[in-house]
């Protein structure tokens, strides 16, 4: 009887995070991050994927680090520890001043910034950003392309970028948007877009939703069609420093960085 309610608790759970989830969809601001489930269960859900784009920027103590669509800065107050500067932008309002709620400290310091903005017009000067990361955002961008642009623009010579762009679809999925809002790319068409904004030493990864976590990998697959979302790492090209350098420094392989090794058993 114990299990059969058990089972009976998981499934409504799912209906109902589905549902959130659509009407979040529905409601969802061109570059801020979907609000319906909310900031405290969205960080939650989000940590493995702040762990992976984490170890993918190979982050060290002279950094600046940009998060672009920072929401409630949940990643630059988790990872601001380990660089010399954060910054943050999103359409949000509301959004941006729970991340300066979180980050007041080191706004005080002078070590960070949260600003209100548009992320296909970067407010910062040419070679600003040493690391830039990104999550949840780019599917819900109007213009991607363009931000795109605009992230390596800011991106100093030889910097990196992690971003979450999408998730894994089958080879040759047309571009389109699901639920109207959330654009929907195969790997070839994001491999395109990167190069097309600059960027090369392109590495693609898949990181499962949640980490170990079967419910979420349920919920995934059952939202999305998929439970693995897609980590897209690249550098701003220079004939100083490459992705390998930078990898080198840290101690690891540079095609390797953004396995996400510690979230999923194969077994």
């Amino acid at each position: 009887m114990m299990r059969r309610l058990v089972v009976i608790g998981g499934v409504a759970a799912v209906v109902a995070c589905a549902v959130l989830r659509q009407r979040s969809a529905e409601r969802a601001v061109p570059g801020t991050l979907p609000g319906g489930i909310g900031s405290g269960v969205n960080a939650w859900l989000n940590r493995p994927l702040y762990r992976a784009i984490a170890a993918g920027l190979i982050l060290a103590a002279d950094d600046v680090l940009l998060d672009v669509a920072c929401g409630e800065g949940a990643f630059l107050t988790e990872y601001a520890t380990h660089v010399g500067r954060v910054a943050g932008i999103d359409m949000s309002e509301a959004k941006i001043r729970l991340a300066r709620q979180r980050l007041a400290d080191r706004i005080a310091m002078g070590t960070a910034e949260v600003v209100q903005g548009d992320a296909a017009s970067l407010p910062w000067g040419d070679d600003h950003f040493s690391a830039v990361a990104s999550m949840d955002a780019f599917t819900l961008f109007p213009d991607p392309q363009q931000v795109l642009a605009e992230t390596c623009r800011v991106l100093r010579p030889g910097g990196r970028a992690v971003m979450q762009l999408g998730w894994r679809v089958p080879d040759g999925t047309a571009t389109h948007k699901r639920w109207g809002t959330a654009w929907v790319w195969d790997e070839a068409e994001v491999r395109r877009m990167i190069e097309t904004a600059g960027f090369r030493d392109i590495t693609v990864s898949y990181v499962p939703i949640g980490g170990d976590s079967r419910l979420l990998s349920l919920l995934g697959r059952l939202l999305m069609g998929t439970d693995e979302l897609r980590l897209v790492r690249a550098v701003r090209p220079t004939t100083e420093a490459s992705s390998d350098a930078l990898a080198e420094r840290a101690g690891v392989d540079a095609a390797s960085v953004i396995q996400p090794h510690p979230l999923r058993s194969t077994g």
